[in-house]
């Protein structure tokens, strides 16, 4: 959870006072205001990043985001500017990260290789492959195949501005995918439906070590430090399993998508 500082009825008069002009004195507030958002986005994000990657950098990129969503924001919904928000500061900083060329042409090859191999085994077997399946499928072992897979992990970042190939040539983007939850678009909301029905699928199918990694950082916020702290292995280990399971999702989402 996010918490700010200010009191909800201050915030509440800013956003009147923006909604009715969009002055920059206002905006400027408002930014202040939200910039420990950003600061909380960007730290969980840099856990998974390479140490090449400098905070201050993902803040800056995150900022971007954090007026973006200021200037295209509408309280009259009703739902949180924070709901909104940082789902949209998190795609601007991939998007930062991704035109800063950030991740080495190798890691993307590892990721390529992990996408492919988890495909082929799930096929095969029916069940997301374990790591001694995946291992063997890519030739690895032990220190080689941990490595791989943290190198991998790196790339499994997904921004919702992704380009996607669209009919006869268009191209879009994940956005125009996933269901604005206040529209009514019926084909958005099948897809949405289709891709929530996978998801809970594959999280039935996994150990119960797996799920409770998934829920520790996706649900509860901890970090891969914290979840090995709390489960009683290693931080790479818990990395390490966090990369196949969303590598099998990917897989499962991409097919489902395609069909």
């Amino acid at each position: 959870m996010f918490h700010l500082a200010a009191a909800p009825e201050d915030v509440r008069e800013l956003w009147l006072t923006y909604a009715s002009g969009h002055d920059e004195r206002t905006r400027e507030r408002l930014m202040i205001h939200y910039i420990p958002l950003v600061k909380v986005v960007a730290g969980r994000m840099k856990v998974g990043l390479p140490g090449s990657v400098v905070f201050d950098d993902i803040v800056s990129a995150g900022l971007m985001g954090l007026l973006n969503c200021i200037d295209n924001f509408s309280p009259e919904r009703g739902f949180k500017f924070e709901t909104y928000a940082v789902p949209r500061i998190r795609g601007a900083i991939l998007d930062g990260l991704r035109d800063a060329d950030w991740l080495p042409r190798s890691a993307r090859q590892k990721s390529r290789r992990l996408d492919q191999a988890m495909e082929k085994l799930t096929t095969e077997n029916g069940r997301p492959p374990d790591d001694r399946e995946v291992a063997q499928e890519l030739g690895l072992e032990g220190d080689e195949y941990n490595r791989f897979m943290e190198q991998a992990g790196a790339a499994a970042l997904v921004s919702l501005d992704t380009p996607i190939a669209g009919e006869e040539g268009e191209t879009g983007s994940l956005h125009d995918v996933v269901a604005d939850s206040q529209a009514g678009d019926p084909l958005a909301e099948l897809i949405e439906k289709d891709a929530k029905k996978c998801a809970f699928q594959l999280l039935d199918e996994l150990s119960e070590q797996e799920r409770t990694i998934i829920a520790l950082y996706y649900y509860e916020e901890l970090t891969f430090r914290e979840i090995g702290e709390v489960l009683g292995v290693t931080e790479s280990r818990v990395c390490q399993i966090h990369t196949r399971v969303i590598a099998t999702l990917r897989s499962r989402l991409r097919k489902t998508l395609e069909e």
